[in-house]
């Protein structure tokens, strides 16, 4: 699964005049071996509901389209209204919701065409149908982008700090924030490191499981760009790809952690802890590695064990067995990193969740 992306897709084909064309990230994606392509598409944020509500009905209508047994294009939103910062919403499956609501009309609506229809206008209200659809949100570029670099209110700078002890982010509906190496910083052993793996560490040490989500965050793709260089991506446990108008498996599995997350040259076959004794994982790599760790908090702090493997030679596997003291710690979570940091990372186990 790959995350984040804006490619104005229903714009592009309503102006093309036909659902059925062809959207041109289609073949790039699909190039790349992805089951799965979340775009944060948006319809019109606070336009009058009619207009907003055809958006998302097009929006659905290409992903059932665009989608097949093996494939499945899903039409997310990135609101940035009410909850606080930049974050991104999944739905289990398609909603028709607008985030304004003229006078007169109620919070929650039973239309002839689409059913129920829930008017936001509050953060209580969409936390309320957010929570009634069991659907998921992701701080999306945590911790960076100033005020001015945002639309509305998206700013993510103070993110998800300032929002910790909401009610909607400390449910396991939050299920934490967004991987992307931004800024990018030369000198770091690992990919965003200190912003991205910061956050992580943090949010988990708050109390609550959380997770990153790789999110490339680009826009338009044309055949003949540059698609895999910059992109990591989510390997989810999954029986079989969901589908659009079901997409209850997908949801559960990263609500549950059921994921790693890999720029594509490192994979993580299998990680087991044993006890609090000791974890095992299993890595395959490309290129030559750098080295493995294990992490862990302990609800305050955050500690860490780094073995070299400079030793191995490229396109390798291997089991690492990593006797690591995790008595009074709270999560723990594996990575491995290569010569070209390139790598992969576990999302934290909680021994205990709350």
């Amino acid at each position: 699964m790959t995350s984040h992306f804006h490619t104005g897709t229903a714009a592009d084909l309503k102006q093309a005049g036909s659902l059925d064309v062809q959207p041109s990230w289609l073949a790039p994606v699909r190039a790349l071996g992805v089951n799965i392509f979340n775009a944060d598409d948006v319809a019109s944020r606070q336009g009058p509901g009619p207009i907003r509500l055809k958006e998302l009905e097009d929006y659905y209508e290409i992903a059932k389209r665009t989608s097949d047994r093996d494939f499945v294009f899903l039409p997310s939103e990135m609101p940035n209204l009410y909850l606080g910062g930049a974050w991104t919403v999944i739905f289990p499956k398609p909603v028709y919701w607008t985030m304004s609501r003229e006078p007169g009309r109620q919070f929650i609506e039973r239309d002839p065409k689409y059913g129920t229809v829930y008017r936001t206008s509050s953060a209580a209200e969409t936390w309320e149908m957010i929570r009634r659809e069991g659907a998921l949100m992701i701080t999306a570029d945590p911790r960076t982008k100033l005020p001015a670099d945002y639309w509305v209110n998206g700013k993510s700078v103070d993110y998800p700090d300032t929002m910790r002890d909401t009610e909607w982010f400390r449910s396991d509906q939050w299920i934490g924030g967004g991987f992307k190496n931004l800024p990018t910083d030369l000198s770091e052993k690992r990919i965003c490191e200190k912003r991205c793996f910061g956050v992580l560490d943090d949010m988990n040490n708050w109390g609550i499981p959380k997770y990153l989500v790789a999110e490339p965050d680009t826009y338009k793709k044309f055949v003949g760009y540059e698609v895999y260089g910059h992109s990591s991506v989510n390997y989810v446990q999954l029986d079989k790809t969901p589908t659009v108008e079901d997409r209850t498996p997908l949801v559960r599995a990263l609500a549950a952690g059921r994921f790693f997350v890999s720029t594509g040259e490192v994979l993580i076959k299998n990680f087991r802890v044993e006890g609090t004794e000791a974890i095992d994982a299993e890595v395959e790599w490309t290129f030559p590695l750098e080295f493995v760790e294990v992490v862990w908090g302990d609800g305050k702090t955050t500690g860490s064990k780094v073995i070299s493997a400079t030793e191995r030679p490229p396109f390798g596997t291997a089991t690492f067995h990593i006797p690591v003291d995790l008595k009074g710690k709270k999560w723990v979570r594996f990575a491995a990193w290569d010569s070209a940091v390139n790598g992969a990372f576990t999302q934290p186990l909680h021994f205990t969740r709350p």
